[in-house]
């Protein structure tokens, strides 16, 4: 009887493991084939990333450090060049580039405030000991107005423009282009000065005084070292003879000796221009959007132009007197 028992135990047993072996070989073929699956997919993608040009690639340490390189080489090129157009090879060359870094600019350089600061008043002194000893019979009121002449913005941007020193200045001002280009271009019909007809962007001024602040620096404050390398760039000179006069102020003097009355109208908040009024006749207009005070010199310039011809004997009877 247990005989009987255990061949039909062993024989179930081994029916139940007949049964489960197709089973497991099956889930073992599919687990193979799975896993040569994933191997393919893993070399499918090994090499479409070996095929992707380099420019898809993720900027690695090595990239980072090699563009930082070439920054500050092209930096240290500019440098270079700047040094050229002064004449003047600096100690510490922070300090130019200090003078060429406007307040816009992202990065880890000051702006040249400061040294514009400096330039500003070493240039003022250096103009002053100049013209004091140059004009010895020049009354003090002459050479305020010849000084003031041959430092204002105008007069600086002009400078910057000349020798190209505004090609070197690192900004973030995207309309500061195009002003420049219109300053250009303004120049061209005044070679000297405008006397306030034309917008200079104080920003190429700035530099100007910039670089004379950091050279001041630079050379342990030697007044004689700036004027040396300053004197050349700012040619030319603006001196008794060549000086031009203001708009307005040669309008209203030229009323007040013929006894006429001016009056300037202010248009500017409407049509951006200033209409002038000599004894309550339109003589002038002058049209600027962008600044206020340029309309206002170019309707005086418009008038002082257009006095004969619309005033006709009145003005002439005035000449007449005044003589």
């Amino acid at each position: 009887m247990v005989q009987v028992v255990n061949r039909l135990a062993s024989s179930s047993l081994s029916g139940l493991h007949a049964h489960r072996m197709p089973a497991m070989e099956g889930r073992q073929c599919e687990e193979d084939q799975q896993e040569e699956t994933l191997q393919i997919q893993l070399q499918n993608l090994q090499r479409q990333e070996e095929e992707k040009p380099i420019s898809n690639w993720p900027v690695e340490a090595e990239d980072q450090d090699n563009k930082s390189f070439q920054k500050e080489e092209c930096l240290g090129r500019d440098l270079r060049e700047v040094e050229e157009i002064l004449g003047y090879n600096f100690e510490n060359k922070s300090l130019l580039e200090q003078a060429f870094t406007h307040s816009s600019f992202s990065g880890d350089c000051n702006s040249y405030e400061r040294l514009e600061y400096v330039g500003d008043a070493v240039l003022n002194l250096l103009f002053t000991k100049e013209h004091y000893f140059l004009y010895p019979d020049l009354p003090p009121g002459p050479l305020t107005r010849l000084r003031a002449a041959n430092v204002d913005t105008e007069k600086l941007a002009r400078t910057a423009i000349k020798h190209g020193l505004h090609r070197y200045l690192r900004h973030k001002k995207p309309l500061l282009m195009e002003q420049i280009q219109e300053f250009t271009v303004g120049i061209s019909q005044y070679p000297l000065h405008s006397n306030g007809l034309i917008d200079a962007p104080k920003a190429l001024a700035d530099i100007v005084e910039s670089s004379i602040g950091a050279v001041f620096i630079d050379s342990n404050s030697s007044m004689d070292t700036v004027w040396t390398v300053f004197k050349r760039l700012l040619e030319p000179i603006i001196n008794p003879t060549t000086i031009g006069r203001h708009p307005v102020t040669e309008l209203y003097e030229l009323c007040q000796k013929r006894n006429m009355k001016v009056k300037f109208v202010d248009l500017w908040k409407e049509v951006t221009a200033f209409e002038v009024l000599i004894d309550d006749r339109q003589v002038g207009r002058g049209e600027y959007g962008l600044k206020k005070e340029i309309a206002h010199n170019r309707a005086a310039k418009n008038a002082l132009e257009n006095m004969g011809r619309i005033l006709g004997d009145n003005y002439k009877d005035h000449i007449v007197e005044d003589r």
